[in-house]
């Protein structure tokens, strides 16, 4: 359902835009943002889609220094590039200096001529810390954006804690590429995903499998009595992967019924069994988010190394895979 903008003596906001919730089976912030600020327009896009059509779906980025802006769409390999332009829309991305007052000033006068025009921005750090949300409106009064984001308590829009430093701003749409090449795009960027070795400093695919493996070795030799510092970037990363990869199963399976590739059957297969075993490992061996740095033995490091390795191997498989696809 389309939104509508809507205003009241204190507020000026886009209407029902959903939650945005850990959990649900939409944990890739950018792509979960994007979707609904999209729908929001009219487009009925589903959340496995815009993951597989952009690459998300097929993306794995590790930093050798444990930063987890490797989880971010728009680092190393950007999939917003893809996203927007293959859906036919134009966008503006917007940045400032977050410690500027004449750029927070300059950018908050464009939210409001947006929102004005009935259309919802994605941007990045509105609340809590540096994950994308969506900004819906803004205050009439006194200066304040209006946000959904991940943290939001309520089911009422929340008030943005910090100036974004980053926003898509979406303009015009063109027309869109067909399905048939979005479809084919989506597995050469899977490919090139998986064999490029690095992006802007960003282990990616098979060399971020091997930095990763090899890094949860190395400090379960050396684990210190204070625990494994890494343990939420490693969570987070972990989380990131499996749901990147549930939607590549989705979107391979719902492409594949229209497109019928030769090896199409063997891809979503060797896809799933990368799934069962990161969701076992995820349901049966690493601790939660609420447990400390003490909870991670050397035996759960190691075992986590072994089965990324694992992951690794299927993951080569299924792109010798594509590339025989895409040679026919």
């Amino acid at each position: 359902m389309k939104a509508f903008l809507r205003e009241t003596e204190y507020q000026v906001y886009i209407d029902h835009l959903p939650r945005l919730e850990w959990g649900e089976g939409f944990d890739t912030s950018f792509i979960r943002s994007a979707q609904l600020a999209l729908n929001a327009l009219g487009a009925r896009y589903s959340y496995d889609y815009l993951m597989g059509l952009s690459g998300a779906a097929f993306r794995l980025h590790f930093h050798p220094d444990w930063c987890p802006s490797a989880g971010d769409m728009t680092t190393g390999f950007d999939v917003s590039k893809v996203l927007f332009s293959s859906l036919g829309y134009s966008t503006t991305l917007h940045s400032i200096d977050d410690n500027s007052f004449d750029d927070i000033r300059s950018l908050y006068q464009k939210i409001k001529e947006q929102i004005n025009r009935g259309v919802p921005i994605v941007a990045i750090n509105l609340k809590v810390c540096p994950e994308w949300g969506i900004i819906t409106g803004y205050l009439k009064k006194r200066p304040g954006i209006l946000c959904r984001t991940f943290f939001d308590e309520t089911e009422e829009y929340s008030l943005a804690e910090h100036a974004p430093w980053l926003s898509f701003f979406i303009g015009d749409r063109s027309e869109p590429l067909h399905p048939e090449e979005i479809f084919k795009n989506s597995l050469k960027i899977a490919v090139q995903l998986g064999k490029t070795e690095d992006f802007e400093g960003y282990k990616s695919g098979r060399s971020a499998y091997k930095h990763w493996s090899k890094d949860l070795k190395n400090m379960a030799l050396s684990l210190p009595k204070r625990g494994f510092e890494h343990h939420e970037v490693n969570l987070t990363l972990f989380n990131c992967l499996v749901d990147a990869r549930k939607a590549a199963v989705s979107y391979l399976s719902s492409m594949n019924s229209a497109q019928k590739l030769r090896n199409g059957e063997r891809i979503i297969k060797n896809y799933q069994d990368v799934v069962d075993l990161l969701t076992d490992i995820q349901d049966n061996l690493l601790p939660s988010f609420t447990a400390g740095p003490q909870n991670w033995s050397s035996e759960i490091l190691l075992m986590q190394a072994q089965i990324l390795e694992q992951v690794a191997e299927k993951e080569t498989e299924i792109f010798t895979l594509m590339e025989e696809e895409l040679e026919h």
